[in-house]
């Protein structure tokens, strides 16, 4: 892990030999699957950037648009 940014985890993207996406951030909602294999992270939100910076900017992004979506929270009657 390169650092942390909002409670997301900045990486390096182990896809990045076939994507030009040289970071990746992984939310702080997120599960883990391990096996034989090593440990994997599933289930949660991800994005992918070149820079740190652009990373950034997609994290402040993400988070403003959910903090925009309606919410259910019943029937106000």
């Amino acid at each position: 892990m390169l650092e942390t940014y909002k409670r997301w985890e900045i990486s390096h993207n182990s896809f990045a030999f076939w994507r030009d996406d040289q970071l990746i951030a992984t939310s702080p909602d997120y599960d883990v699957d391990c096996d034989q294999d090593g440990f994997f992270v599933c289930n949660g939100e991800t994005l992918t950037a070149a820079t740190i910076e652009e990373l950034r900017t997609l994290i402040d992004e993400h988070i403003e648009s959910c903090d925009e979506l309606p919410t259910n929270q019943g029937s106000s009657s």
